[in-house]
């Protein structure tokens, strides 16, 4: 108060007022930016502080989100490129595949085609010989016909002359006798033989012939040794009970059917005559 008085009474003086009243004034700026500098200097140089501090962590973070997008993008163009790659590798793969199966269809289709050419070729072939095998199972027939006809024919002529047709043979028996080699000459002059019995049908059938005749079967080569004209050796017999026995009595070496029974051989002198049995194999 004193001092603000003695200030207020130095203006107030009439010497020297105005000097007083500007150094007065300057003091007062002086004390008021002494007093404003030491109020706000430490408030400005804190804020300064959290401002550099913000921008630094702003920079970083931006820096660190640069980085980021820099890093994803490389990811990114890395990943475009392998996965371009990879599509590529697949399309080169489809397209090789695609250009295989195009070649294994045209391979199919031209083998279709050869195939469908050669079934055609078949059909084709088929149609024909089926149309030969009808031409000639009807010529056959017709064949057949006419060799049944004409064996009829033959048989009607052989029937006239004395012949008797049985299962694909003509048998002539005689109406005269003659020795064993006698009769087997006459039927050799009309184009046959001495029956030969080769079966029990045949045998069965000589028994429509109850007179003894002279057959085709002979041991005169080998006594005992029976063979037929033919020279085929004797395997099926039926002889007489206790026959042949020309090796016991006398030399009996030729055979006839002497009676009616199923077992009807007998064994005789060859140069007995009796009546005999021709037969001519029929090539029909």
């Amino acid at each position: 108060m004193d001092q603000q008085m003695d200030i207020y009474v130095n203006e107030e003086g009439p010497f020297g007022y105005s000097g007083k009243r500007k150094s007065l004034a300057k003091s007062s700026e002086n004390i008021y930016e002494s007093l404003k500098s030491n109020r706000t200097g430490p408030a400005l140089s804190v804020a300064e502080d959290v401002k550099k501090s913000s921008c630094r962590a702003a920079a970083v973070c931006l820096g660190v989100l640069c980085l980021l997008l820099l890093t994803g993008l490389i990811t990114l163009v890395c990943l475009f490129i392998k996965g371009n790659s990879e599509w590529e590798m697949k399309m080169v793969l489809l397209h090789n595949s695609f250009t295989n199966l195009t070649q294994e269809r045209d391979q199919l289709q031209t083998s279709f085609t050869n195939l469908t050419k050669g079934r055609d070729q078949l059909q084709t072939s088929f149609t024909n010989l089926t149309q030969e095998r009808d031409q000639f199972q009807k010529r056959v027939e017709d064949m057949a016909n006419e060799i049944i006809d004409f064996r009829k024919k033959l048989q009607d002529q052989y029937n006239k002359q004395g012949w008797v047709y049985f299962s694909g043979s003509f048998y002539h028996v005689s109406s005269t006798k003659k020795s064993w080699q006698g009769s087997r000459d006459d039927c050799v002059q009309k184009g046959a033989d001495l029956v030969i019995i080769n079966s029990r049908e045949e045998q069965e059938f000589m028994r429509r012939f109850p007179k003894p005749r002279w057959i085709g079967l002979t041991d005169r080569e080998t006594e005992g040794r029976w063979k037929w004209v033919d020279g085929t050796l004797l395997s099926q017999s039926y002889w007489i009970l206790s026959e042949p026995n020309g090796h016991m009595l006398r030399d009996e070496d030729c055979a006839e059917i002497s009676n009616h029974l199923f077992n009807s051989w007998n064994d005789d002198l060859c140069n007995s005559e009796k009546f005999w049995i021709c037969e001519m194999t029929s090539l029909l």
